[in-house]
């Protein structure tokens, strides 16, 4: 139960954290992307805490306390985290990523941790996840609550000067501890990083404090009615400004034309992919919103012509979807008439054909895809997009084995192209 001030702040912002997401998610979904995304508000945020909780962590080791070194620890991971998230300041400075990063990070961005971690699935990247939320859970409620009923290994750890964060951040950790799985493949791992900065940047703000007023910082029973109020009051004071500096941040940063322009693409994309996470959903009326919207500015594109007609026939407007097909199934053959031998062309006729029913004139170009595809490896062997395209072809035809060879060549052939890395690890 919550008897302090302080802990009220605490639960008060767990709650708007965690309630404004859904707000976002359910009914703002291009704010939600916002809210998520790099270079914008909500990854600032996180930026913002961990630098908070490496300047408080400092204060805590110039204070005598047996926590000094733990929180030297704590200063540096903290500071390592900001400066993994702005890439080392790539985004800011706008310097190119170093050869073997371009490589191998999966994001092709100058930073470590996506060498392990990335917008693709691998078992390393499930098991780092595991892992984290294993050690999130441990030392966000195993160990405080361990304090609390004194179980022998806690306090053995506590003695060594191992700082537990307070009991009533559980809630942090543990929700944070549950994202990091993505249970729900709805960006909430960056929801995940968000709890955990304002948890870190709480807790070191907690023992900053108690130090200071020379309390016992694992006994929230040792603050009075008077600390425990202007404990919340710097609480409120450190999550307000950092939410103040992330938006100037966020201002300031897209405020350039270049990262504007960066900013923009990288918003286009993800509307691209919530629509379909949204359709996952069953939410086609969102999603349909969302592939509305960027038709606005890409009428032509023959994807999102087609993706709004199947959203229409899932909602059961059979008439418009046809509609969306057949301008999909015109674009085409216009590029068609010019060049027929082209296997993209032939590809996304190949999915224009299939959704309206047409499974003859869908096959006729699938055969007509696959010889393109064949004679092009057999004329450019080492060719790296050839064998990108043979692949997209190759899946199309429910062939998946022989398209993870194609993708897989495709990316040994040029591993700097982060559209073959996706494809390979989209489909291994």
């Amino acid at each position: 139960m919550l008897k302090a001030p302080h802990q009220y702040v605490v639960g008060f912002a767990f709650v708007l954290v965690i309630s404004g997401y859904a707000v976002l998610a359910f009914n703002y979904p291009i704010a939600y992307i916002w809210a998520t995304y790099e270079d914008l508000i909500g990854e600032w945020c996180q930026t913002y805490f961990f630098l908070a909780a490496s300047l408080i962590s400092v204060l805590v080791v110039v204070q005598n306390t047996r926590y000094r070194w733990f929180f030297v620890f704590f200063a540096l991971a903290a500071l390592y985290v900001v400066l993994e998230e702005i890439s080392w300041g790539q985004r800011i400075f706008g310097f190119a990523t170093p050869e073997f990063l371009k490589e191998h990070n999966l994001q092709g961005e100058a930073n470590l941790h996506n060498l392990f971690t990335g917008p693709y699935s691998t078992m390393l990247k499930d098991a780092l996840s595991v892992a984290v939320a294993a050690g999130l859970t441990a030392y966000g409620l195993l160990y405080p609550l361990g304090l609390s009923m004194r179980w022998r290994i806690a306090c053995f750890l506590d003695a060594k000067g191992v700082a537990a964060p307070p009991l009533v951040l559980w809630p942090f950790f543990i929700v944070a501890a549950f994202f990091e799985l993505k249970p729900l493949s709805f960006n909430e791992a960056e929801i995940a990083e968000l709890l955990v900065a304002m948890a870190v940047a709480a807790t070191a703000l907690h023992y900053h404090f108690a130090t200071a007023r020379y309390i016992d910082p694992i006994k929230d029973s040792g603050l009075n009615r008077n600390d425990s109020l202007v404990l919340g009051r710097l609480l409120i004071c450190m999550m307000v400004s950092v939410f103040v500096i992330a938006s100037i941040t966020t201002v300031a940063f897209y405020s350039s034309p270049g990262n504007r322009t960066i900013v923009d693409g990288r918003i286009d994309r993800g509307i691209e992919k919530f629509a379909g996470r949204y359709i996952r959903y069953g939410r086609c009326d969102i999603a349909n919103d969302l592939y509305l919207r960027l038709l606005d500015n890409q009428p032509n594109r023959v994807s999102l012509n087609r993706r709004i007609a199947e959203c229409f026939q899932t909602m059961g407007q059979y008439d418009l979807s046809d509609d969306y097909i057949q301008r999909a199934i015109d674009i085409d053959m216009r590029k068609y008439s010019i060049e027929p031998w082209r296997a993209s062309v032939n590809r996304s006729l190949v999915r224009s054909y299939r959704l309206a029913g047409d499974l003859d004139q869908a096959n006729e170009h699938l055969d007509f895809a696959l010889e393109t595809g064949f004679r092009r490896i057999d004329e450019n062997p080492k060719s790296a997009s050839a064998a990108y395209s043979l692949g997209q072809t190759l899946l199309l035809a429910n062939r998946r084995d022989e398209a993870v060879e194609q993708f897989k060549l495709a990316f040994e052939r040029d591993r700097s192209s982060s559209k073959y890395r996706k494809a390979y690890y989209a489909v291994r």
